[in-house]
């Protein structure tokens, strides 16, 4: 499956990220279990990266992947 463009709002500001539609679900179930939105998520995943070694797309996969799902 090709990764899909999705629009999302980081710290007030408007952006987009292509993703496969399993990592974009999943990112939707670990917000909700944590009782955030998508965007603050995608915001906290964002303020932790390296933005020298890795695009927000990779690291989105990578803490989807990363991530302890019960």
């Amino acid at each position: 499956m090709r990764p899909q463009k999705r629009s999302l709002i980081l710290n007030g500001h408007h952006t987009s990220v292509s993703l496969e539609d399993l990592f974009w679900e999943e990112l939707k179930n670990i917000a909700k279990e944590k009782e955030i939105s998508i965007n603050q998520l995608v915001a906290k995943i964002d303020e932790s990266r390296n933005f020298e070694k890795s695009g927000l797309a990779t690291e989105l996969r990578e803490f989807v992947l990363r991530i302890d799902n019960p």
